[in-house]
């Protein structure tokens, strides 16, 4: 199932109701993306084409939405997937059906600005400071 194109702005069909909030989340934000956009990863010594939901190319990230809850086998692939964008080097917020759950746009903003602010660390080391004195961890989805 899709949920169809909006024929006003030519958006894409989106195939959940969570991707079409995440994407009126990025854009309310102002960060720009592209959907399911082509993106090659080495799995098992093989490359191969992946289309992650969102690729947040100016941040250099992801986000991905696990959507399935309570079938070991997604769990599973969902979990190898994540493994491999961590062996590739590609850094992202993989999200599921919890982390919608409260006040989700401030955390998946959080998620993002935690990921961009470990690389200034990484960067310039943790000494740097912070602006207005707080500094986010970047909590990330996992599955329990």
């Amino acid at each position: 199932m899709d949920y169809g194109e909006d024929p006003i702005r030519r958006t894409p069909a989106y195939k959940s109701k969570a991707e079409i909030q995440i994407a009126r989340l990025l854009d309310r934000e102002g960060i720009a993306f592209w959907y399911e956009h082509p993106l090659a990863v080495v799995d098992h010594g093989q490359t191969k084409i992946w289309h992650p939901d969102f690729t947040l190319s100016e941040y250099g990230m992801i986000i991905e939405h696990f959507g399935v809850n309570g079938d070991p086998g997604y769990r599973k692939r969902s979990e190898h997937k994540m493994e491999v964008y961590r062996e590739n080097g590609i850094e992202g917020v993989f999200l599921t059906e919890d982390s919608f759950k409260g006040d989700w746009p401030a955390r998946i903003v959080g998620q993002i600005e935690g990921i961009l602010r470990g690389r200034l660390d990484r960067f310039y080391g943790s000494g740097r400071k912070t602006v207005r004195g707080r500094r986010s961890t970047g909590e990330r989805a996992t599955f329990q």
